[in-house]
């Protein structure tokens, strides 16, 4: 992988592209009578703590398109099935009662979508133009709260395999990132099928067992639950008042939601990471964490090995035994780094592709909002002579989490004390929880084949959400067959995403070999 500057294009702010606000009054919707039909809806917990200041968050969606966007064509599909839902055509307002609600409106089309300006085909033709423009616009200015929290950005005549690109930007008090996907698969047909919506992967169905079993594996099970939940809570409260991870290159401080980013996409393998997750009877999860963890354990093995040169001290007569004494200081260096995750979960199934494709279509409106919780995820950091044993710590961990109820605990408490306290406090402790903590991990699952958007076949999907106080976040997306890592980076502290990925890349393909001899051992 090709170490590339980000630093290359310099973008104008995208904030000169928003303008001003837009008067609903005057706003034009072609969903005809719709925001007069739904009544207001008070806004999640969550989605207040998004709008918080020290918290304000974004999705954005990454659409890679096969043929060139009609920006006219592309404005009719929008208002055909987007536009439609409630959040995307409601503003965010205070009732009589001071509370935070959703209220319907009408919604100009052409205040939310845009075609950048000031730049050159060969502008838009630069190898790192598309991935300069993301990292400029997740650090760009909060969006007016005058009109619906989102807007589309139309990138045609881009370089690559994919000839336009769509930047999907919505405010995390929107929904969920699992919901929102959602929404936005179920605006979309197979290419192959193009009356027929896309699968996305579901879990598959356990057998019922016979009932004294069921009894008894019942009373372990709930006991177990019980038992991780403590523990996991009191781990969680020990990280708000006081544990925090270790003070490395890649930990981030307070403010870190608005510094300057840099962004990589990395391709991956999906089969090998199905080959390595059946090997050990793990998840894709398990092997995304694991990788995570080699992926940082060699960067950071690397700045340490790299320090220490700058330092002199591998200048010993230059010996190859003074070169191993080194390596095993970084290894016991690294070894005793605390280096953890925040993992958000969401506590309310999403509503499935159908359910969203009937409502855009004038069905009933389901229930919606953010319902997520929290848990701390420990990064299996430490060397390991066999690249297997880093899949099985996640996995071990990762099967106590799923045994608890840490995470639907996170959510209602937090939601029980922002309706006592209001939205100050529950946001302050979420963002001690992420402060303490040094990267976020992400899995967005999408659909099955490949898809399209207004006719329009596309070739890449990527998602990660910005505005989080730190300075490492990990997203992993599925498409069609194929895989892709983004990392989203604070620009100042680690200003080479590239070679993050890298590591994790070849990471995986360790862990491939290594399942490869062991069928070979067991033959």
């Amino acid at each position: 992988m090709e170490s590339e500057d980000v630093s290359s294009l310099k973008l104008p702010r995208i904030a000169t592209k928003r303008g001003g606000a837009v008067s609903p009054s005057l706003a034009n919707f072609s969903g005809g009578s719709l925001a007069a039909a739904e009544p207001e809806e008070p806004v999640s917990p969550c989605g207040q703590m998004f709008c918080q200041p020290n918290m304000n968050c974004y999705i954005l969606c990454i659409l890679g398109f096969k043929n060139p966007i009609n920006l006219p064509e592309f404005r009719k599909t929008m208002e055909e099935t987007l536009v439609k839902h409630k959040r995307f055509h409601s503003v965010m307002k205070k009732n009589a009662k001071g509370t935070d609600v959703w209220v319907p409106t009408e919604v100009d089309i052409d205040a939310h979508i845009f075609e950048p300006s000031g730049f050159s085909k060969e502008d838009f033709a630069a190898p790192h133009f598309v991935k300069n423009y993301i990292a400029d616009l997740a650090t760009a200015p909060s969006m007016s709260f005058s009109r619906p929290l989102w807007e589309c950005h139309v990138l045609n005549g881009t370089s690559g395999h994919a000839a336009a690109h769509m930047v999907l930007l919505m405010h995390h008090s929107l929904g969920d990132g699992t919901s929102l996907m959602s929404l936005l698969l179920a605006s979309t047909r197979r290419v192959e099928h193009p009356d027929m919506l896309p699968s996305i992967p579901s879990k598959q169905k356990k057998q019922t067992a016979a009932l004294h079993t069921f009894l008894l594996s019942s009373l372990w099970k709930n006991f177990l639950i019980a038992w991780n939940t403590l523990i996991g809570l009191a781990y969680l409260f020990a990280t708000v008042l006081w544990l925090k991870d270790s003070d490395t290159k890649i930990k981030g401080h307070a403010g870190e939601g608005m510094a300057q980013k840099s962004v990589m996409f990395a391709s991956i393998n999906l089969d090998d990471m199905r080959l390595v997750k059946e090997a050990l009877n793990g998840t894709i999860n398990d092997v995304l964490m694991g990788i995570v963890g080699a992926g940082l354990h060699r960067y950071l093995e690397s700045h340490y090995r790299d320090t220490r040169k700058v330092e002199g001290v591998t200048q010993i007569h230059g010996t190859m035994q003074n070169g191993a004494v080194n390596h095993r200081k970084n290894t016991s260096k690294l070894n005793c780094l605390r280096i953890r995750a925040t993992v958000l979960i969401n506590n309310r199934p999403s509503p499935g592709l159908q359910e969203l494709a009937s409502m855009m279509d004038g069905g009933s409106q389901s229930p919606w909002g953010n319902r997520l919780g929290s848990l701390i995820f420990p990064i299996p950091l430490k060397y390991y002579s066999d690249p297997l044993d880093r899949i099985r710590a996640a996995k071990k961990t990762s099967d106590r989490m799923k045994a608890s109820l840490e995470g639907a605990f996170t959510y209602y408490s937090g939601a029980f004390l922002m309706s006592i306290t209001g939205p100050v406090l529950p946001t302050r402790i979420v963002e001690q929880l992420t402060l303490r903590t040094t990267l976020a991990v992400s899995n967005v699952p999408g659909p099955m084949e490949p898809v399209m958007f207004g006719g329009n076949p596309i070739v890449d999907i990527y998602a990660f959400t910005t505005g989080a106080p730190q300075s490492l976040s990990v997203f992993f997306q599925s498409y069609a067959g194929k895989a892709s890592l983004v990392a989203l980076t604070s620009r100042d502290l680690i200003p080479d995403p590239d070679t993050l990925c890298h590591y994790m890349v070849d990471a995986l393909q360790e862990m491939k070999r290594a399942v490869l001899l062991l069928r070979q051992d067991s033959k």
